[in-house]
């Protein structure tokens, strides 16, 4: 029994390829009709003598065919490439290492059919390349390693079948990068790596299948960047390490699927991060560095665990809001950042916790004003409201501690602006003398000091008597120490002792005012050391 020899598979290539071609679509895509199966290669051929000076090179409305088609280190030379409406049927379409010159490059809405494209390290000169209204099957998408120079490149409406597609370590120039309306499939796409320039990058309204979308080590130039109402899938969305510059970065009523969301080790720059209104699984938000930036998450979504964590550099973030936000997992803040987190209206169904969270309380001088106020105010008006709810919380969670560190700034924000003006001044003493309770070195320190220096008056109004100076300083001391801590046994019979060779017995109006204000100020210390004493060891 002979076994069946299948047929060499026959190969339109060279210069027959390009006599075929420069008769234009009709004659093409009619011997195209004729000779089904065949494979198309233009394979290391150089446009640039088809053209005249800066001329078009036109494929547009070509077919071809079934079978693999070949421009691989193809060049084409400076001017327009028209791809526009090409048709490519289900075998591998490959543009490797393919070299466009300077000019505008043109597929849209071409067809590719269900195998592989292959883009991988083709080089594009200046000028803008539009795939918008792209078609690709069921095969995998390849840019890895393009280059793009200066321009506009626009996949706006494409649409990726089922394979993964992939632009790591991708090129782009200064124009804009847009992936509006796109559609990708089910498997990977791939950013790894990639680099865009100082153009706008829009992924507004682009669907994800439930592959995971990877933006790792990704470099965004100084642009926007969009993801405006994006789908995704059930994958995981990754932008660890990514690199955003001083562009905004929008997932506004962005909807993210079952998977995690990432932005581990990312550097945010100074433009907004915006969230409002985004609905997400798990959220893991830790930049390794924060610029001068603004975070909007009002009316956030996250179904399951939400972290912030922010480093050092979090403290020239201006701006943090999840007001409205809705948590129905866990929720940790952590980190030092330079504004009060807006955390008002918010829901949580687990615990929040807010233990390793540092916040700054941005105030200014008004020096033009009356009554004077002797402390800087608060920039924004709701900052008490904020540090209220952030204290509200803690309490919920039965965190003394940084419940403490909120109610100060509350009081802090509301100091001149909603506290009477004597209430401010004895806000500020309060702050200033024990930081609100939580200092308990300050009023034991004020105390010390307030004991010397009554010691100091006690020994200048003495009624002058034989006793030699030394016993003098010694009495004086007793009786500064004994009116300092009144509630010791001893202290009635030291004092009373020390009045006797002080005063003789009997000391004047003057020294009991004096007496009387010791007093007063070493009940307030003393109050204040105990205060402190019960914060810190409160179980």
């Amino acid at each position: 029994m002979t076994e069946a020899i299948e047929p060499e598979t026959q190969i339109l290539a060279g210069e027959e390829a390009l006599k075929l071609w420069r008769k234009g679509p009709a004659e093409w895509n009619n011997w195209v009709n004729l000779h089904h199966g065949w494979k198309i290669s233009f394979y290391g051929v150089d446009f640039s003598s088809e053209r005249e000076s800066e001329g078009e090179l036109s494929f547009s409305g070509y077919d071809f065919g079934n079978n693999n088609v070949d421009f691989y280190e193809a060049t084409f030379g400076d001017g327009k490439v028209d791809f526009s409406e090409a048709t490519f049927g289900d075998g591998i379409v490959t543009f490797f290492k393919a070299n466009f010159g300077d000019g505008n490059v043109d597929f849209t809405a071409a067809n590719f059919g269900d195998n592989n494209v292959n883009f991988s390290e083709a080089t594009f000169g200046v000028g803008n390349v539009n795939l918008s209204g792209t078609k690709f099957g069921v095969g995998n998408v390849s840019f890895i390693g393009t280059t793009f120079a200066d321009g506009d490149v626009d996949f706006s409406a494409a649409n990726f079948g089922i394979g993964n597609v992939n632009l790591s370590g991708t090129k782009f120039g200064s124009g804009k990068v847009d992936f509006s309306d796109a559609t990708f499939g089910d498997s990977v796409v791939s950013f790894f790596g990639a680099t865009f320039g100082d153009g706008n990058v829009d992924f507004s309204d682009a669907t994800f299948g439930d592959g995971n979308v990877d933006f790792l080590g990704t470099t965004f130039g100084d642009g926007n960047v969009n993801f405006f109402a994006a789908t995704f899938g059930d994958g995981n969305v990754n932008f660890t390490e990514a690199n955003f510059g001083a562009g905004n970065l929008d997932f506004y009523a962005a909807n993210f699927g079952d998977g995690n969301v990432n932005f581990d080790l990312v550097t945010l720059c100074d433009g907004s991060v915006i969230f409002t209104e985004a609905k997400l699984a798990t959220l893991y938000f830790n930049p390794t560095t924060i610029g001068a930036c603004r975070i909007e998450a009002e009316d956030l979504s996250i179904k399951n665990r939400a972290v912030f964590e922010f480093p050092l550099s979090a403290e020239a973030l201006t701006f943090l809001s999840l007001q409205g936000a809705s948590f129905d997992g866990p929720l940790r803040l952590s980190g030092n950042i330079g504004t009060i987190p807006d955390l008002r209206a918010t829901r949580s169904t687990h615990q929040v916790d807010l233990s390793a969270l540092k916040v700054n309380l941005r105030r200014v001088w008004q020096w033009r004003s009356w009554p004077p106020k002797l402390s800087p105010v608060a920039e924004d008006p709701k900052d008490g409201a904020k540090s209220g709810r952030l204290k509200e919380i803690a309490e919920t969670n039965r965190d003394h501690h940084a419940a403490l560190r909120f109610s100060a700034d509350e009081n802090r924000a509301r100091r001149w602006r909603e506290t009477s003006w004597l209430g401010s001044v004895l806000d500020m003493a309060f702050s200033v003398c024990s930081d609100y309770g939580q200092n308990i070195l300050r009023p034991l320190a004020a105390l010390l000091i307030f004991t010397v220096v009554f010691t100091l008056l006690y020994k200048a109004m003495k009624t002058p008597v034989s006793a030699d100076v030394g016993s003098m300083w010694e009495e004086a001391l007793l009786l500064s120490v004994s009116n300092s801590v009144p509630f010791l046994p001893q202290s009635s019979i030291l004092r009373t002792d020390a009045i006797d060779v002080l005063y003789c017995g009997t000391p004047s109006l003057a020294v009991y005012a004096i007496m009387i204000a010791q007093g007063v100020f070493s009940f307030i210390f003393l109050f204040l050391v105990g205060l402190g004493l019960r914060n810190r060891f409160r179980l």
